[in-house]
């Protein structure tokens, strides 16, 4: 014999005790082996299940949840706003201020419930050690038996080894000592000892580890046949012996249900418009009554609604703020949204950029049914594009519906989740593509009204005259006919304060000239400008400047010069150059002369109440308009 040889020995026959323990043993592994299959069968079919399940209704009731949000949002704000009403009827503006949620750790979960979530359960163990010793000694153990290294030539066999070692690995990993038990029953590797005690105490302890999984695993299965997902899939199964199809059934009343809830949604909305406009009244009355005799507020602190989480106070978006890393954020996005076959998003943070801009909100964005009405003309030739109920409901995340103060107004209606937002859209505005978009919407803004030539169209607000008098027009976008025309005086708000940003944009052009050095400038769409000639530019200064207030010239009088040099009556006023300036000859008086007589007339003219328009104008008016400014 070679010295060193290994000498394999037959073991002694076993006693009954560990011959029974050994069959105990046994029997538990088959049971184990049973169920540990059945809940793998039951859960296979259960997720495949849920995932066809997903699949035929997963969309439609992802759209009832934001439906559903949607709505209490609603609700939210009528029962924020009938709160308000009632403090500010009551004279009492001192009420606490609703308390803030608690602060989260990013997942919705506060501090302390996620912290309850990492604890273990009472009643619970606590994961086995995986560097024990007993742990390592059987992994390894299992890791000589099963390698499938250790295989040569039988594929299939290599193949089980894997399967097994990977097994082996994994449950080393999650030091789960009764799954390695398990796996070295199943494989045959049986442990080591050194007597007979030794044997049973480990059978006895390998069963105690077995009848223990076989319990978990039993009610591992009792929960799965008693899940949601299983009565689910039972019921579908009835239907369907019944001739129905239970998935197609539930989809339909998902969306049935989404559909409900957006159009409770914006009834709740639209009765809220008048409610918004009372809450606006009782304020400044609020505000008056606390007021010191010079008209100055004497405690704003005292205010419920701007003390309401769920208004917010605006913030101009003119160009020069600083811009914020979020706003930057949002113009980047805006780029993107805007250059997509169907851009429905960037209409969105658009609307709500107008209403920033406009401060107290025009017609078309203050009513939802107005609102809706432009929507669906913005909207029109895009197959995929949602209606007014699912686009609210399906908000980009900086915006919201909510409250606006703007200075003694309240505004609700599609605003920026913070102020500085607007900025960052109306930094997009520099891209072609944005502008267009941009210049969609201003024009769907407008109120509708009827031309003669082109028939029904959203009018453009344009400011004819600006610098000496405010004379503001509605014309029409495809043929520039003066729809309107009237004469308003305070602070531009709505359509008029977003005048700049129509300029800015391309709507709108802006030809400005100089009489005795006072630059004064006329607006009129860009096909208009593209056309524009010195007659005509003039015709326009006599037509909106000199007659409406009793000045006339002798034909002839009014000439035009870029420079030195004095244009054409027929040729085009060039652009990209200094404003022309206006010059007389044969007029009896000079040009400061007529720059002084225009002050004083406009003057005596805006001495009127102010806010009142004036020279409003019909079609025939409309039709004067457009005999007389035709060049």
């Amino acid at each position: 014999m070679c010295k060193g040889a290994i000498v394999l020995r037959a073991r002694g026959p076993s006693s009954p005790v560990v011959r029974a323990a050994e069959l105990r043993l046994r029997g538990l592994v088959g049971e184990v082996d049973a169920l540990d299959a059945e809940v793998e069968r039951q859960s296979g079919e259960l997720a495949r299940f849920e995932a066809i399940y997903l699949h035929a209704t997963g969309d439609a009731f992802a759209e009832l949840d934001r439906a559903q949000r949607l709505a209490r949002r609603a609700r939210r704000l009528a029962d924020e706003v009938a709160r308000l009403l009632e403090l500010l009827r009551q004279g009492n503006g001192s009420a606490p201020r609703a308390r803030r949620r608690r602060p989260s750790d990013g997942t919705g979960e506060s501090f302390s419930r996620a912290r309850v979530a990492r604890s273990p359960r009472q009643g619970e163990e606590p994961a086995l050690d995986r560097s024990g010793p007993e742990l390592r000694s059987l992994h390894r153990r299992l890791a000589r038996f099963l390698h499938p290294d250790l295989v040569q030539g039988d594929e299939g066999e290599r193949a089980r080894r894997s399967d097994l070692m990977a097994r082996a690995n994994d449950a080393y990993a999650r030091g789960d000592l009764a799954a390695l038990e398990l796996l070295a029953e199943r494989a045959g590797v049986g442990a080591e000892w050194k007597g007979e005690a030794e044997q049973l105490t480990h059978l006895d302890h390998r069963i105690s580890t077995l009848e223990s999984m076989r319990a978990r695993l039993a009610a591992q299965r009792a929960r799965l046949l008693a899940s949601e997902v299983a009565q689910l899939r039972e019921a579908t199964l009835c239907r369907a012996a019944a001739g129905g199809d239970l998935l197609a059934e539930s989809r339909a009343e998902a969306e049935m249900a989404a559909r409900t809830a957006r159009d409770e949604s914006l009834a709740v909305l639209e009765q809220l418009v008048p409610q918004v406009r009372a809450l606006a009244r009782a304020r400044r009355e609020a505000l008056a009554r606390r007021s010191s005799p010079g008209g100055r507020p004497r405690n704003r602190s005292h205010d419920p609604v701007a003390r309401s989480l769920l208004a917010r106070r605006a913030r101009s978006a003119q160009r020069g703020r600083a811009i914020t890393a979020v706003a930057r954020l949002l113009s980047l996005a805006l780029e993107k949204q805007s250059e997509r076959p169907e851009p429905w998003e960037a209409l969105l943070i658009l609307l709500a950029l107008m209403g920033e801009v406009a401060g107290r909100l025009p017609e078309s964005l203050a009513s939802w049914a107005a609102l809706g009405e432009r929507w669906d003309s913005l909207r029109a030739g895009w197959r995929e594009a949602p209606d007014l109920g699912r686009a609210l409901a399906s908000l980009p995340p900086q915006l919201e519906i909510g409250l606006r103060l703007q200075g003694d107004e309240v505004e609700l209606g599609l605003q920026f989740t913070a102020p500085e937002l607007a900025a960052g859209a109306r930094m997009a505005l520099g891209r072609e593509a944005t502008q267009m978009l941009a210049r969609r919407v201003m024009v769907a803004l407008g109120p509708r009204m009827r031309c003669d030539k082109c028939g029904e169209v959203y009018a453009v607000l344009v400011q004819s005259v600006r610098g000496l008098g405010e004379l503001h027009e509605f014309v029409c976008p495809g043929c520039a006919a003066v729809l309107k025309s009237f004469r308003r005086f305070g602070e531009p708000d709505g359509l008029e304060a977003l005048s700049a940003l129509a300029v800015e944009m391309g709507l709108v052009a802006e030809q400005a000239v100089r009489l005795a050095g006072v630059v004064i400038a006329f607006q009129m769409i860009p096909l208009e400008r593209a056309r524009l000639t010195v007659r005509s530019l003039l015709r326009r200064f006599r037509k909106l400047c000199l007659e409406p207030h009793g000045l006339t010239l002798p034909h002839g009088a009014l000439a035009l010069r870029v420079g030195r040099e004095r244009l054409a009556p027929g040729s085009l006023v060039p652009e990209g150059v200094p404003p022309p300036v206006i010059a007389l000859s044969g007029a009896g008086m000079s040009e400061l002369e007529l720059l002084g007589a225009l002050k004083a007339r406009v003057g005596r003219f805006t001495r009127t109440p102010p806010g009142k328009p004036h020279l409003q104008a019909s079609g025939g008016t409309a039709a004067r308009g457009r005999a007389g400014r035709s060049g």
